[in-house]
């Protein structure tokens, strides 16, 4: 299975198993039979509320059903842009679209993956992209800058412990955690959440790093999970509390 190498905002490098063709298969076949079983519902409601009122003019019902059948072919941009790089085949299959560092993909970005989305599908160059290329990228994700990856994010039992930020008698350790990016916070959020693996420790450490370079910060202990923890919590506290 490819592996999708992403540089993150902080230069942590964290690699993401590329999704796989089945998967990618599975989820546009799951995707287009809602497009499909929307679109019979759509133009059958037209067609009964056109009869309704008696109207008979050929070229109105065409411009209406036309006019009906643009958010469906908006469709991927409009879920994967509202829907953090998902849509509904991808959230069964659990894979989704993201940034090459990471994070998540712009509206341009998105937009430029689905305008190409024609080209990928004539003739199989998608296909064709997605075996060949390093990431498994089609030409509308080399285009934007994207990958389709494997959720690797797994909700570990004691996942608990990196959100305590929430709690009404949380303290913040380091202010400096208020001058982190959404992106990088998106990083870190990534890197604590992420499957307890023998990589896990490594990255965290990495991440600790990088953090103490950029905020100038010390961790109080030795835990570096923990000081990564506090900067996450911290940067939580900072702009989410109610002034």
């Amino acid at each position: 299975m490819a592996q999708t190498s992403i540089i993150t905002g902080q230069y942590v490098r964290i690699n993401q198993q590329a999704a796989t063709l089945l998967q990618r298969g599975l989820a546009w076949l799951i995707d287009y039979t809602a497009i499909w079983i929307s679109a019979t519902i759509i133009l059958a409601v037209i067609l009964g509320l056109a009869s309704s009122f008696g109207i008979s003019n050929d070229d109105f019902l065409i411009i209406l059903m036309f006019v009906a059948m643009i958010p469906l072919v908006a469709y991927p941009l409009i879920m994967e842009y509202f829907f953090n790089g998902q849509s509904l085949g991808k959230m069964v299959l659990k894979i989704r679209v993201v940034s090459l560092d990471g994070s998540k993909p712009s509206a341009t970005a998105l937009m430029l993956r689905w305008l190409l989305l024609l080209v990928d599908m004539t003739l199989g160059v998608g296909l064709v992209a997605i075996i060949f290329t390093k990431n498994s990228q089609r030409l509308g994700d080399l285009a934007a800058g994207t990958a389709v990856v494997t959720l690797e994010m797994k909700f570990a039992p004691n996942m608990l412990q990196n959100v305590y930020f929430a709690q009404n008698d949380y303290r913040p350790t380091y202010p400096e955690a208020n001058r982190l990016t959404m992106r990088q916070v998106d990083t870190i959020e990534r890197v604590l959440f992420m499957q307890y693996d023998e990589k896990r420790a490594e990255y965290i450490n990495t991440l600790a790093g990088k953090l103490q370079q950029m905020l100038g910060i010390r961790p109080r202990n030795n835990n570096m999970e923990q000081f990564v923890s506090v900067v996450y919590n911290d940067f939580q506290y900072y702009t989410t509390r109610v002034i």
